[in-house]
């Protein structure tokens, strides 16, 4: 069973403090660039080091979680969820994420339901399959 770090914090970033979400993916090679007036939140360790981030990038009638990387030095040590619980607050019935395949458990334990490609249509559907053209084994999920 994952552990829980209990001297980590969690936090969202104001848009003066989007650079540290993108020095973290920089430090550890993630995919992942964090915009100003993005919700962005990370998780910090004891040191107040950054461990964790992700963000939820707006379109016109979406919204997308991406960017959720934890470092590597703390992977399965229930980070992550800490991670998600916060950015849920703003999640809504139109909060999509791409996860990578191995990651649908996770993903539904925490409330996404997997969405059949042929059902996505318009935008959604668009970016879904400009990031499987990339070359990406991922699927789509939408928050219920």
């Amino acid at each position: 069973m994952a552990k829980t770090q209990p001297s980590n914090s969690v936090q969202w970033l104001a848009d003066i403090e989007i650079p540290l979400a993108n020095k973290f993916y920089r430090m550890y090679g993630f995919r992942g660039k964090a915009k100003r007036h993005e919700d962005c939140g990370i998780v910090r360790g004891e040191r107040g080091e950054v461990i964790a981030c992700g963000y939820l990038r707006r379109y016109e009638n979406f919204k997308l979680l991406a960017g959720v990387a934890v470092a590597p030095n703390h992977q399965g040590q229930g980070v992550a969820r800490q991670l998600l619980t916060l950015l849920a607050e703003r999640f809504d019935s139109n909060t999509y994420t791409f996860p990578y395949d191995h990651l649908e458990p996770f993903y539904s334990s925490l409330g996404f339901e997997r969405v059949e490609v042929n059902e996505l249509s318009g935008p959604v559907g668009d970016l879904f399959r400009s990031y499987v053209k990339q070359g990406r084994s991922i699927l789509a999920m939408v928050y219920r």
